[in-house]
């Protein structure tokens, strides 16, 4: 599985003890983070690489376009098929604790077939 390292900032959340969120701010629009129970798991981008992935990018086009484009519900629907908490979104809001700011270096698995694929083969559904 292939990995991305990204530089992001990360806040603290009031009442969530030492819990980060991770806003992701600088990622382009054609990138996504999928969280897995609140914390940043996956990358997904929606490039020609996505296209090419053994059809998986057409599979996925397709199942997002017939889900009227609600990629967060795509998300949170096809998690649940796998017994996994994801969402494209951090839920697990509060008011940020002034002066939390810190840089960060986080390593997220790419979404893709081969993702998929070892998800649903793996019993306890843990990448």
């Amino acid at each position: 599985m292939n990995k991305i390292t990204l530089e992001t900032e990360s806040y603290l959340v009031e009442e969530r003890g030492n819990e980060r969120f991770f806003p992701f701010l600088e990622i382009e629009y054609n990138e996504i983070i999928i969280y897995e129970n609140e914390v940043p798991k996956y990358y997904l981008s929606f490039s020609s690489e996505l296209e090419s992935a053994n059809g998986f990018g057409n599979w996925f086009m397709e199942e997002l376009q017939n889900k009227g484009n609600d990629l967060s519900g795509f998300i949170v629907e096809l998690g649940k098929s796998l017994n996994l908490n994801w969402d494209v979104f951090y839920t697990g809001f509060g008011e940020i604790i002034e002066d939390s700011w810190n840089s960060e270096i986080v390593e997220l698995i790419e979404f893709n077939d081969k993702l998929i694929e070892k998800l649903k083969t793996t019993p306890q559904h843990r990448v």
